[in-house]
């Protein structure tokens, strides 16, 4: 509507509305367009890099302790210099805030998990296995929106599903109930890590500080044991260590700094649900480098999660982003 004032000599002359209004609208929704592709293409990339983590895991020789230990010093240098190029400040940040030291605690123990799991199982298995992370994450209650939600639910019993039917299989490469129940244990402690670094960035912190800290106090912790109860338990197995633990650094460290910017931005349950990519990559990684087997129905399955998880990651960095814009101020730096 065109509002009216009264002049001087009291006649009413319409104003004319300056098209100021209209040109933040415009540029709010342009704003909120180009963070939620920016947070949907974190999300995405971010789960193609952890699906080589996970196939580099497999390729090292030794203990895992072994490999995680020169993983997260190797990581700590990529985090830094990351951090360096982006001036995002000290790695001591997160520690000096409640939110950040929980958050740096459990990826810590994440890593530890992680190598651990992916050691264990063989890849297609650990890919489906991995695929249940969306089940548990729906107890976090992230609002993410219903098609999002939904969606995300889908993905996780189609994923469900495939995992059942590989576990009642009577190969080799079948998963055991006991092999699945460690994998759950995984999933739990990787959707508390969601979690909590999605709150550390949510209080102002910076992702790749986040990260960092993660690195260089997983290097404090890790490394003496991974060099006592690994590396010098077997020492002829230091260069696949080695070549391992630069592999899952270098994917693995860029991969948590893009995805944890965009936690806030596309949610728990979203994120969660791109682990279905995660293992939908894991599986064919695992089939075309390493022989590993995996029948039909399970490859479907997985196909099936994967594409419903991606949909889960765009609707609800829409949802979200058209909500509350400022979730997504992470994603500008």
């Amino acid at each position: 509507m065109e509002s009216s004032h009264r002049t001087a000599d009291g006649r009413f002359s319409r104003l004319v509305r300056l098209p100021y209004a209209h040109v933040i609208d415009a540029n709010e929704a342009h704003l909120i367009e180009r963070r939620e592709h920016r947070a949907v293409a974190d999300v995405l990339i971010s789960s193609l890099l952890f699906a080589g983590c996970n196939i580099a895991w497999r390729y090292g020789s030794g203990p895992a302790i072994g490999i995680v230990g020169f993983r997260v010093v190797i990581g700590a240098l990529v985090a830094v210099a990351l951090a360096r190029r982006q001036r995002a400040g000290s790695w001591l940040d997160p520690l000096r805030v409640r939110s950040g030291r929980i958050a740096v605690a459990i990826q810590v123990v994440g890593l530890v998990a992680a190598g651990t799991m992916f050691r264990t199982l063989d890849g297609p298995l650990a890919g489906l296995a991995l695929a249940c992370t969306p089940a548990v994450a729906l107890l976090v209650r992230d609002r993410a929106g219903r098609f999002s939600t939904f969606a995300a639910l889908g993905s996780s019993l189609a994923a469900i599903i495939g995992l059942t039917l590989a576990a009642g299989g009577d190969g080799v490469d079948s998963v055991t109930w006991a092999g699945a129940a460690i994998a759950v244990g995984f999933v739990a402690v990787e959707v508390i890590g969601l979690r909590t670094s999605e709150l550390a960035v949510e209080d102002g912190l910076n992702p790749t500080t986040i990260v960092s800290s993660t690195m260089i106090s997983g290097s404090i912790l890790l490394l003496p044991l991974g060099l006592i109860f690994g590396t010098f338990q077997q020492p002829w197995t230091i260069w696949g260590a080695l070549a391992a633990a630069l592999a899952v650094a270098l994917f693995g460290t860029v991969g948590r700094v893009l995805r944890t910017a965009a936690l806030p931005a596309a949610g728990v349950t979203a994120v969660a649900a791109s682990s279905q990519i995660n293992a939908l990559f894991t599986a064919l990684g695992g089939v075309l480098l390493l022989n590993d087997s995996v029948t039909p129905v399970s490859l479907v399955c997985t196909l099936l999660a994967a594409a419903l998880g991606a949909i889960a990651v765009v609707t609800a960095a829409r949802w979200r982003l058209t909500r509350t814009p400022d979730l997504g101020l992470a994603l500008d730096s």
